[in-house]
């Protein structure tokens, strides 16, 4: 978590080598050896290194085996949080009752349209607003917002209900929209907030935060069908309060002061190189496109299946059942994402990507089956969820992934996936009504549907390809990279190099070649060669294996 891969973290170990100490230290080690060629075999030089290093290296099974630590278990538990509130406040009627369902369907549109236009802004104006989100009122204030928007809904259901025509619509319409607007403008507050402090950990750490915040959902969700209106609207409220309370605690904790408050969100800007931009706007549209098609045919699928009657097939027995469900099957996303940041094989996450765009087509396909069979609706519509929180986990860890390696332009890449993720449900969602409202509801209108949720995945897995997947994943922090970026600023320091040698040496280690290097540092072709044979003289090798294989060797 604490140690990223970044220019900034360079630049600081290197500041610490180029004091007269540590400057003495490696004319010491290269007297001592007569070149870089072999490492120093003495228990104090090793010391040093030992030192020098920001972690120890422990071996490869105690790291993939790494316990979660309590800045982490908190933060997915605060997230879980956050998440159960959405479904709590807009897809239940535990709070405004069955005459209440079109006061919640208004403030739903609302709140979605809302919080569209909210990420949106945020996005554009992301070098103002990086600032002012990190504040605690601002913190503070939007998980306010967002309890007494849940607060104000019983209340406007209620007015709209009553046999007071006029004043009492006037006011329940009043209400009615100003629960909307504050849900969607606090919420795409709260959910910015979210988004920096989950990109400055590790791609395991994310992993994990996000897949313990779906599972956490999945139980307060199961939990809050079992209360009556009162009790259900108090513990909905509550939900982004205790998520605030319980995310601040976390990254408050020892562990989380040295990685996370001690190194604030960068001014953001973009990348310097122009291949950069190129590439993380590339990575930017196609992650947005494929979260709105996914999403798009999630809450397409999750309106038909409600129109079906499962909201009332056996009432709190049946969130039951889907939230154990949820849990079972995000379980195993759980581990199947664990496996995507941490196996060694080439073909995971492809292969783990592959599996998911399956089960959504699949979620989507199964919509005419309790039309044509006499069996429930439960089993398909619990599939289809638990596939879209699969899908929600990956997304998580891709997109603070790109933020992580990006910190400078993280607000903006951040708020343009959400709002695509936050503009296919409010597609899907008019669809859906549309469906349901203006055409007969059975198989002939149903099966096409069902037809269209198929293709948008399919659509979905085109805008985010395989390709893409990849050079998203390349960019997760993951230990095996931080370890070799370890090595190199050791071996860096041993043998005296310089600023602008210690990142050439990087680049080459990492396989690229003379022209990428030129142009992501601005250098000339004969600078650029020039460093590399001052690089090869200081570490005492001939070409750039023998360089990769002295930084490979390197001990901790």
């Amino acid at each position: 978590m604490g140690e990223k891969n970044t220019a900034a973290a360079k630049d600081r170990s290197l500041r610490a080598v180029r004091t007269p100490a540590g400057i003495a230290n490696a004319k010491e080690a290269r007297t001592a050896d007569d070149g870089c060629g072999k490492p120093r075999q003495d228990a104090g030089d090793s010391s040093t290194n030992r030192e020098k290093l920001p972690r120890t290296l422990t071996g490869k099974r105690e790291r993939a085996w790494e316990p979660l630590g309590r800045t982490e278990a908190l933060t997915g538990v605060a997230l879980g949080c956050f998440l159960a509130w959405v479904p709590m406040t807009f897809q239940s009627l535990n709070i405004v009752g069955d005459k209440g369902e079109p006061v919640l369907d208004t403030v739903y549109l609302i709140s979605i349209c809302t919080l569209l236009l909210t990420q949106i802004i945020i996005g554009i104006e992301h070098r103002r607003c990086a600032l002012w989100l990190a504040k605690r009122p601002a913190r503070t204030g939007s998980a306010m917002a967002m309890a007494a928007s849940t607060l104000l809904l019983p209340v406007a259901a209620g007015w709209a209900d009553g046999e007071s025509a006029a004043r009492t619509f006037a006011a329940s319409i009043a209400l009615t929209t100003a629960s909307g607007i504050v849900s969607g403008v606090s919420s795409g507050l709260f959910l910015a907030q979210f988004g920096i402090l989950m990109s400055k950990f590790s791609a395991k750490a994310t992993a994990a935060i996000a897949a313990l915040g779906y599972l956490c959902m999945s139980a307060l969700f199961c939990l809050f069908s079992f209360f009556g209106p009162f009790e259900s609207c108090l513990f909905a409220a509550s939900m982004p309060i205790a998520s605030s309370f319980l995310r601040d605690v976390g990254a408050s904790t020892q562990k989380s002061k040295r990685a996370i408050n001690d190194k604030p969100l960068p001014a953001q800007i973009e990348p310097a190189n122009p291949e950069n931009r190129r590439q993380l706007r590339h990575l930017t549209l196609a992650l947005a496109l494929c979260c709105a098609l996914i999403g798009c045919a999630n809450e397409l699928a999750r309106t038909l299946y409600i129109q079906m009657g499962i909201a009332g097939a056996g009432g709190q027995h049946y969130a039951f059942i889907q939230a154990g469900a949820a849990l079972v099957i995000g379980l195993g996303a759980t581990i199947i994402t664990l496996a995507l940041v941490s196996m060694k094989m080439p073909r995971a996450p492809e292969l783990c990507y592959r599996i998911l765009v399956l089960f959504l087509a699949l979620g989507a396909l199964l919509l005419p089956t309790p039309l044509l069979c006499p069996i429930s609706a439960v089993v398909p519509y619990a599939l289809n969820s638990a596939a879209f929180q699969c899908y929600g986990i990956l997304a998580w860890v891709l997109i603070c992934g790109a933020c992580h390696q990006y910190p400078a332009t993280s607000v903006r890449v951040f708020q343009f996936v959400r709002a695509g993720w936050t503009f296919g449900p409010l597609i899907g969602m008019l669809i859906g009504r549309f469906v349901v409202n203006c055409t007969p509801f059975e198989l002939a209108q149903v099966f096409p549907s069902a037809v269209l949720g198929a293709a948008l995945v399919m659509m979905a897995a085109m805008a985010f390809t395989e390709h893409d997947l990849a050079f998203a994943v390349n960019l997760l922090p993951t230990d095996r990279k931080r370890r070799f970026s370890d090595k190199c600023l050791a071996v860096a320091a041993r043998c005296g190099l310089s600023e602008r040698e210690t990142e050439i040496m990087t680049l080459f280690a990492k396989g690229r070649n003379l022209a990428y290097i030129q142009d992501q540092l601005c250098l000339s072709k004969s600078t650029v060669s020039t460093h590399r044979q001052h690089i090869y003289q200081k570490l005492g090798v001939h070409s750039s294996q023998e360089m990769i294989d002295l930084i490979q060797e390197e001990k901790a």
